[in-house]
């Protein structure tokens, strides 16, 4: 009863905003997801995927994970970050390198949970956050992206005592300012609105930290982003996905690829990872699809 409200939920956060395009947008593409350590973790990316897959075995599927832990667009860090040890990342340190070497077509981009550094909503942190946001448009564009989708943050899963500040509504903030966004070749799929409309539906949360999900909260981001592409997925478990053989393999691909990605596009975060070759990854990850193939078109 509870996935079918969430299912229910999911679908009136977006029918608001008519975002709703054919799966055909996808398909055939190269797709790059980028993100902070939500992205990386990956779990949203791997059920979208798979429902891809699943649903559609007559098209194919081109997808990339390359999202960056405590990674942001505004540049900003909190005085103390990671106890001291660096300070968080910013995508546009690595985004030309991934953009010139993955040169994808389509790029999803989720951010907004660390650019506001976890203080309350500041009119120059906030700019930061939109002059980032603007870039990354930008960016992508100029590098050939044909289409970028906007992710806007999921929440801060936090019930505050009264008085208490509560994180969620610097987000809150952030997720409007980018779904009134009207750029040419630009869409932006309202997670926050979603997550928070099932969250308040739930006996308890999605995140035990209040920032990173779990699998429930991957599975709905996953949702919410395929319904924006008319993809609606059927409801069940957790559990029941895991088990299935096609999402061990689309996981496992998920999983090998992007970390030879990452790897060979390099990145900065505590140390510098600079570029390597990529090596087999590709060769490995077409062996993957393979099988990934053999079941879904069986």
């Amino acid at each position: 009863m509870i996935r079918l409200l969430l299912a229910v939920l999911v679908g009136a956060a977006l029918a608001p905003h008519g975002l709703a395009q054919d799966v055909k947008a996808l398909a055939g593409k190269r797709v790059v997801f980028l993100g902070d350590s939500i992205t990386q973790a990956g779990g949203y990316v791997s059920f979208a995927t798979y429902y891809l897959e699943k649903l559609h075995p007559t098209k194919d599927f081109d997808v990339i994970g390359l999202g960056l832990a405590s990674e942001t667009l505004s540049g900003l860090s909190e005085d103390g970050h990671a106890g001291g040890k660096f300070p968080r990342p910013c995508l546009f340190e690595r985004l030309g390198r991934v953009l010139e070497k993955s040169k994808p077509e389509i790029v999803f981009a989720c951010y907004g949970m660390n650019d506001g550094i976890y203080l309350p909503l500041d009119k120059g942190r906030a700019a930061a956050f939109h002059k980032g946001v603007a870039k990354l448009i930008e960016q992508c564009q100029k590098a050939g992206a044909k289409h970028v989708y906007l992710i806007t943050p999921p929440i801060y899963d936090f019930v505050p005592k009264k008085g208490e500040f509560n994180y969620d509504s610097v987000l809150t903030e952030y997720a409007k300012w980018e779904t009134e966004l009207k750029t040419p070749g630009v869409t932006v799929i309202d997670l926050h609105t979603a997550m928070r409309t099932a969250r308040d539906a739930r006996p308890g949360p999605f995140s035990k930290d209040n920032v990173h999900p779990g699998d429930d909260g991957h599975l709905l981001m996953a949702k919410t982003l395929l319904g924006a592409f008319g993809v609606k997925a059927p409801d069940e478990s957790v559990a029941t996905i895991k088990a299935d053989p096609l999402f061990k393999l689309v996981a496992q691909k998920r999983e090998r690829r992007s970390a030879a990605w990452m790897k060979h596009t390099g990145y900065t975060r505590e140390a510098t990872v600079k570029p390597q070759p990529l090596g087999t990854a590709e060769a490995d990850a077409a062996k993957l699809q393979e099988q990934i193939d053999a079941l879904r078109r069986k």
